[in-house]
């Protein structure tokens, strides 16, 4: 036996020092997602996207370069939207404001990507509300149909069309238009015809307030009366609409349906010139004070101008007479308009051919309203515009009983850096307000332009139904609903 070892162990005993054991254990490996990642906005990034994703599934949460690419932002860099989610349903639009209530981050929904001003998603969570397409539900006894913001406008009208029924100003053709989209859900619209917008048919909606509430407004029993009063408080549905979703995100609307009539279409063309377009503008005061049609539009590009007019009857056997009526009318003003072709077989053959014709631009566009004695006014101001911005002009005339509704298409190089707000239409849009035209919808492009016009009974009005429906600026954002 060593003697080192005999003596430790007759002699006497030392104590040894404490020794302190720390016990480790194997950490569970994280998702991707969960991953620490840097301080700053990439944490911020990091911590929505796992809560969007434990709410609504990785499928419907998009981040990084590919939110960059669905916005318009160019890949790379670490500007852009925080996030990008697709809600199926109203729950899940609530989950997704209350998360971004809680993560203190501005929400902006849309109905279209990418947007039309791509400066306006920087650093905010972007509501994609396309995905809201619950099935129509279409109530023939009460002409109501009932359908998410999401779903295609053509959709519903076909559908309607089975019971003869259909929308208002709903040509049966499919250009691409969601229900939100025309009853304003932050995106610009329909152009509107002679029988007016189909937001005068909104009678009930179910809207997530910028709080975090999910409310049902309006109700079936309400189809005799208006959609909300004129005078006074009344049913606020009209103001959730009317902020564009600046106090509340619409999940899903009631609208009021109508008859279906027989229809057809004559369409002509020409070169696009000021004669030209006042000549189109008395034909359409004409028609529409007579009844001889219902929808008057004129396209003005590449210097044509392209003219379709919708004549309708309620029995197939008067639409001869009228297309007569119509055609009389359209020569009295130098107008040929050419053989009619009924939108049922405009349909038919839309479908078996796989496309249909476009009726609206997707692009950016500036959207304004205007009387009668103000429409030569408008064109000259227009004119002027587009040719300070050295581009052809692009526009959409639709005429109605009280005026007419002008779209003025927005083209700018964006690879050559040129902004969306610095051209000519969009810089100057008071010039348009000058000349008698009131903004449609006013939107990110023509807010600033409509905020220095606004008086301040209205400003203080939008400040009041902020703190009752978005009381944290969730939706409003740092300027407010204006």
């Amino acid at each position: 036996m060593p003697i080192a070892h005999t003596l430790s162990s007759f002699g006497p005993k030392r104590r040894r020092p404490p020794v302190l054991l720390v016990a480790t254990f194997a950490k569970k490996p994280q998702p991707p997602y969960l991953r620490p990642m840097l301080e700053g906005r990439a944490a911020i990034v990091a911590a929505i996207f796992a809560d969007l994703v434990d709410r609504l599934g990785r499928n419907r949460v998009v981040v990084g370069d590919d939110a960059r690419r669905a916005c318009g932002w160019p890949s790379g860099g670490r500007d852009g939207p925080l996030a990008v989610a697709l809600p199926a349903n109203a729950e899940q639009v609530e989950a997704v404001v209350r998360i971004g209530k809680t993560r203190h981050a501005p929400l902006l929904p849309r109905l279209r990507l990418p947007v039309q001003y791509p400066d306006e998603v920087r650093d905010v969570l972007i509501v994609d509300c396309s995905g809201l397409q619950a099935p129509p539900i279409i109530d023939i006894g009460r002409r109501t149909a009932t359908v998410g913001v999401g779903t295609p406008a053509a959709l519903v009208d076909r559908q309607a069309r089975q019971a003869r029924l259909c929308l208002r100003t709903m040509p049966a053709f499919d250009d691409g238009a969601r229900i939100g989209a025309l009853v304003a859900c932050g995106d610009p619209g329909d152009l509107g015809s002679g029988a007016g917008s189909l937001l005068q048919d909104v009678v009930g909606a179910e809207i997530v307030t910028g709080g975090g509430r999910l409310v049902q407004l309006g109700a079936a029993d309400w189809i005799g009366q208006q959609p909300w009063l004129p005078v006074g408080l009344g049913n606020p549905l009209g103001q959730l609409l009317g902020s564009e979703g600046r106090l509340g995100i619409v999940c899903s609307v009631t609208l009021r349906l109508h008859p279906a009539p027989d229809t057809a279409w004559l369409t002509a063309s020409g070169p696009a010139s000021r004669p030209a377009l006042l000549s189109l503008a008395s034909l359409a005061r004409q028609a529409l004070s007579v009844q001889a049609c219902d929808t008057v539009l004129g396209r003005e590009r590449d210097e044509l101008l392209q003219v379709d007019v919708r004549v309708a009857a309620w029995d197939a056997a008067d639409l001869p007479a009228a297309q007569a009526r119509l055609q009389r009318l359209a020569e009295q003003h130098q107008l040929r308009l050419t053989t009619a072709v009924s939108e049922g077989r405009r349909v038919k053959l839309g479908m078996q051919q796989g496309q249909w014709p476009a009726a609206v631009d997707h692009g950016p566009v500036v959207d304004v309203l205007v009387g009668w004695p103000d429409v030569p006014t408008l064109w000259d101001v227009t004119q002027a515009l587009y040719g300070e911005a050295g581009r052809p002009p692009q526009r959409i005339w639709s005429f109605g009983h009280d005026g007419a509704r002008l779209r003025c298409v927005v083209t700018v190089d964006a690879a050559g850096g040129q902004r969306i707000d610095t051209h000519p239409i969009v810089a100057r849009a008071g010039a348009l307000f000058d000349a008698g035209a009131v903004p449609t919808h006013v939107g990110s492009l023509l807010r600033p332009a409509a905020r220095e016009r606004m008086p301040t009974a209205a400003k203080v009005l939008g400040a009041a139904l902020q703190r009752a429906w978005d009381p944290e600026g969730n939706l409003a954002g740092k300027t407010g609903i204006w």
